[in-house]
C-alpha cells in the first residue's frame, strides 16, 4: 500500500470521525431542544488523535497509549436547525343556509267573507329559489292543516275575526319560514232573520 493510499484513508478515517460526531452532536442537540424537561444530552464521545511510528495520523473514540486529546472547535461541528414547517390550516366551507319565505295569496289582510255555512279558501304560495317542502296553516293561533300545495280549505267556522298565518316546515316539523298574521272576517246571515 502505497503511502499516497494510506494517506488518503487516513483523512477517509478522519472525515468519517468528524461526521460521526457531528451527526451525534445534532441529535444530541436536537432531542435536548424536543424534550426539555429530560436531563441535559449527554456530550459527544471524546476524540484521541494518535500519530503513528510511519508519520501518519489516526484519529479514535478509543483511548489508546500516548493518545493526545482532539478538542473540537465550536465552528467545525456540522448542526444544522430544523426549518419549522408551519402546520396546513383547514379550510372552512361555509354552506349556504337555504333561505325561505311564504306569503298569503289569498285573502286579502283584513278580507271580508259573507259564507252562511262557514265555507272558505286560504292560499299560500314560496317566495324564494329555497322550496320547503310542506305548509301548515295555523288558524286562531292552533296549527290545523299542514299539506304540500299551500291551498287550504276550511268548512264550518264560526262567524267572526280570525287570526291566521301560513308555515313552510320540513318533514320533521320544524318551521322554516312563516308569513306575517293576518285577521279575516266572516260573516254569516243571522238565523233570527226573517226571510219570509
Amino acid at each position: 500500500m502505497t503511502h499516497l493510499t494510506k494517506r488518503a484513508l487516513q483523512l477517509l478515517s478522519l472525515s468519517s470521525c468528524c461526521l460521526l460526531l457531528s451527526t451525534q452532536s445534532a441529535l444530541a442537540w436536537q432531542d435536548a431542544q424536543n424534550a426539555p424537561e429530560q436531563p441535559p444530552a449527554k456530550s459527544a464521545p471524546q476524540i484521541y488523535k494518535v500519530v503513528n511510528e510511519d508519520g501518519s495520523v489516526t484519529y479514535t473514540d478509543t483511548p489508546p497509549p500516548n493518545a493526545d486529546i482532539v478538542e473540537l472547535d465550536v465552528k467545525t461541528r456540522n448542526v444544522v436547525s430544523a426549518m419549522k414547517v408551519p402546520k396546513p390550516q383547514k379550510s372552512k366551507i361555509t354552506k349556504k343556509k337555504p333561505d325561505y319565505s311564504v306569503s298569503i295569496t289569498s285573502p286579502a289582510p283584513e278580507a271580508t267573507i259573507r259564507n252562511n255555512a262557514g265555507d272558505f279558501v286560504i292560499k299560500a304560495s314560496q317566495n324564494s329559489a329555497s322550496k320547503a317542502p310542506l305548509y301548515r296553516l295555523v288558524f286562531d293561533g292552533a296549527p290545523i292543516q299542514r299539506n304540500s300545495s299551500g291551498i287550504f280549505k276550511l268548512e264550518g267556522i264560526n262567524r267572526g275575526a280570525h287570526d291566521y298565518k301560513v308555515e313552510l316546515t320540513n318533514n320533521t316539523g320544524k318551521t322554516l319560514a312563516s308569513s306575517p298574521i293576518q285577521t279575516l272576517y266572516l260573516h254569516q246571515a243571522s238565523v233570527f232573520i226573517n226571510n219570509n
